[in-house]
């Protein structure tokens, strides 16, 4: 009678406390079913996500504890950060333990039960006159019955229990060792209240058998916790076996937790107890950091305190006291509408949605704040940047999301003037202003870039001599573009992105070399002596030196391609005739006449017929006349000849001619003396003659000088 009073009064309760927007439809399936909710929108995506939709379409019958929409917000649970196959058996594990095999109506639960999930571990039911839990999960609807079985409504998402592995034990302290990796690598030193643990052995030792418990050496479960398995005998575990302990909602930290073997009573020691820490929302938290009053005036200023205290989540970049400070933001010149909207803007660019770890942010990762514009993130090994901000403490958790505090105000880019208004109001620039004015650059720099500008000062331009007056010429104010535009680099490249070493090629086609070292940042030889000026489309690095091009690389002449030689004419022994005289070719051949280190210069000039005098005009020459020659020259027109000779020698009759094909008509030469036509024989002969004459005028010379 008991019994069934209690079922009766059960039962009753979790029907009263079905949503009323939950409905359910007998002849539809579980995962059909949830989809028409209209608070199991998350629960069906992962279970689309796991591809576990068919198996829950299946006859089974199955138990389903559906986690609502809000559930898996509170549980920061991004389906989007599931994509390896580990990861993905990560999320069917935490699904597959919110099913259990089986039609289980909430007439059949009891307290102090348990139930297996399908993924191989234990549920827990407390069952009260208030509430029923799974876990630490309110059942807040009960008994939607499907085709295949039933669903219940549950408000957190079931996080499968923490696998510990228990050691083999030894009898001096500490006597176990606990780890939550089969290989013994990641120890267990606390147990959270609030999960429940699946104790395991690491190995099979039988020695020291294991338990544990709540009120000290060989306790039984008592009402405090909850040990399922064979825990739950005082021999203990081994070998293969395990529990798992859950604990009800009035343990505390206070409470003891031990630990034991069950055949020797010297091996007994307590568990360090932990429960999650109580957060507060994001405004709370600022309030009592002591470094963010400003930040908490302003928020009470705008208007922004309520909103920042809502569900979220939110992660907020907070600006230190001192950055409200360095930024000269003064609240109490925020007066009007206007001025307040200006504010809003300002702060709501801090916020973004959802909850952002450190952990998930990567080099050059955007994303949109609150008020529409975009943060950028930098992530090197110097740490993380969020625009031009420093990242000083990170992972701040509130409530309702996460704080990361940073070292600066961040400026909306509305806020921000594109580069070369930056320029202009700094004082220090004239000189680049001019220069960008003079090679028609102001317009390109105000475009959308985004740029990175290296911008020398006033004092650099003077030392590097440059007098804008100068450039006058397209040529000369080509090459003042030249120089301004390799001070530009496409991108936004924050100082903190270079490197030692690193090179950028500049908008004029030519490359730019880093130096980072302790003494600071270099580009190429010119220092920068301010670095990260934000502008509306892109960021200004000072420089105190103009950079230089590098001069363009002269090209080498190429070396001239020689047609090859299909004839080749020297220069006889005698030195005063072409050897041979004569050369016959077909037509698109080459002759080389080709002579080294005579011993009296030679050249090739063409002439109007054989042995003629008259040199044709523009006609084919050598050059002036040397001791080396290498003339080469391709005929292309057949049937013609080619008559030349060589100036020096003209009167000594040095004649020759080259044949193309047939050679066409032939003119007929004057005779020759054949006494002459042979080297051998003329030679000796002419030498003989010279040498006389030589003599015989040197005697005249001789006699009339004596006279």
């Amino acid at each position: 009678m008991k019994r069934s009073l209690t079922t009766l009064i059960l039962a009753s309760l979790l029907i009263s406390t079905l949503p009323l927007s939950v409905s359910a439809d007998a002849t539809e399936d579980i995962p059909t079913n949830a989809a028409a909710t209209g608070v199991h929108d998350s629960l069906v995506a992962a279970l689309t996500h796991a591809n576990l939709v068919t198996t829950l379409q299946g006859d089974g019958p199955f138990t389903v504890f559906a986690p609502t929409d809000q559930a898996f917000i509170d549980a920061g649970i991004d389906l989007s950060t599931f994509d390896t196959d580990a990861e993905n058996a990560t999320l069917a594990d935490i699904l597959t333990y919110h099913v259990v095999a089986g039609k289980v109506m909430s007439t059949d639960l009891a307290d102090s039960t348990a139930a297996d999930a399908l993924n191989g571990d234990k549920l827990s039911f407390t069952v009260s006159t208030s509430e029923v839990k799974v876990n630490g999960a309110v059942v807040t609807g009960a008994d939607v019955e499907t085709s295949n079985g039933v669903i219940h409504v549950i408000d957190k998402v079931l996080m499968p229990p923490v696998d510990v592995f228990v050691s083999d034990g030894s009898m001096t302290s500490p006597y176990y060792q606990f780890y939550t990796d089969s290989a013994g690598y990641y120890p267990l030193n606390e147990i959270d209240i609030t999960q429940s643990y699946k104790f395991q052995r690491l190995n099979n030792p039988s020695t020291h058998p294991f338990y544990i418990g709540d009120s000290g050496y060989e306790a039984d479960s008592s009402a405090e916790v909850f040990i399922v398995g064979d825990g739950t005998s005082t021999t203990g575990i081994s070998n293969d076996e395990s529990f798992t302990a859950f604990f009800k909602d009035g343990f505390t930290v206070e409470d003891t937790l031990s630990y034991f073997c069950t055949v020797h009573s010297g091996m007994f020691a307590d568990f360090t107890l932990t429960q999650p820490v109580t957060l507060v929302d994001i405004p709370t938290i600022a309030t009592g950091t002591g470094v963010h009053d400003s930040l908490v005036a302003a928020l009470s200023k705008a208007d922004l305190v309520t909103t920042l205290q809502g569900d979220g989540p939110f992660t907020v970049f907070a600006p230190t006291d001192q950055a409200f400070t360095d930024a000269g933001i003064d609240l109490s010149t925020f007066v009007t509408d206007e001025e307040i909207a200006a504010l809003a803007d300002i702060l709501t660019y801090h916020v973004v949605s959802g909850s952002v770890l450190s952990t998930a942010l990567t080099d050059g990762l955007t994303a949109t704040a609150v008020n529409g514009d975009d943060v950028t993130f930098t992530v090197n090994e110097a740490g993380v940047m969020v625009n031009d901000a420093n990242v000083v403490t990170a992972d701040v958790v509130a409530s309702n999301g996460v704080v990361h505090v940073i070292d600066k105000v961040l400026m909306p880019p509305a806020d921000l003037v594109d580069i070369p208004t930056i320029a202009t109001g700094t004082g220090v620039h004239d000189s680049l202003v001019a220069a960008l004015s003079k090679a028609d650059l102001v317009t390109t720099l105000q475009g959308d870039g985004p740029f990175t500008v290296f911008a020398p000062t006033d004092e650099a331009f003077a030392a590097a001599g440059i007098d804008l007056s100068t450039f006058e010429t397209d040529e000369e104010i080509a090459t003042l573009a030249d120089i301004l535009t390799y001070h530009v680099v496409s991108g936004s490249v924050l100082s903190t992105a270079l490197t030692d070493g690193m090179t950028a090629t500049a908008l004029n086609g030519d490359d730019v070399t880093f130096t980072v070292n302790d003494a600071g940042v270099m580009v190429n030889d010119a220092n920068v002596v301010t670095a990260d000026v934000v502008a509306s489309n892109g960021v200004v690095h000072v420089i105190d030196k103009v950079l230089m091009p590098p001069a363009d690389p002269v090209d080498e002449p190429e070396e001239p391609v020689l047609a090859t030689c299909d004839a080749v004419v020297r220069i006889a022994p005698s030195g005063m005739k072409y050897s041979p005289a004569e050369v016959t070719i077909s037509v698109g051949q080459t002759v080389c006449w080709q002579w080294e280190n005579e011993s009296m210069a030679h050249n090739v000039r063409e002439v109007d017929g054989d042995q003629s005098t008259t040199y044709t005009a523009n006609g084919v020459t050598s050059g002036v006349a040397m001791t080396t020659v290498d003339f080469r020259y391709t005929f292309d027109v057949d049937s013609t000849t080619f008559y030349y000779a060589c100036e020096p020698h003209l009167a000594a009759g040095m004649f020759g001619k080259v044949i193309v094909g047939d050679g066409g008509v032939v003119a007929t030469p004057p005779a020759v003396d054949n006494s002459m036509d042979a080297d051998e024989e003329t030679v000796p002969g002419f030498l003989v003659a010279m040498t006389t004459i030589a003599l015989a005028g040197a005697v005249i010379v001789s006699s009339r000088r004596s006279e």
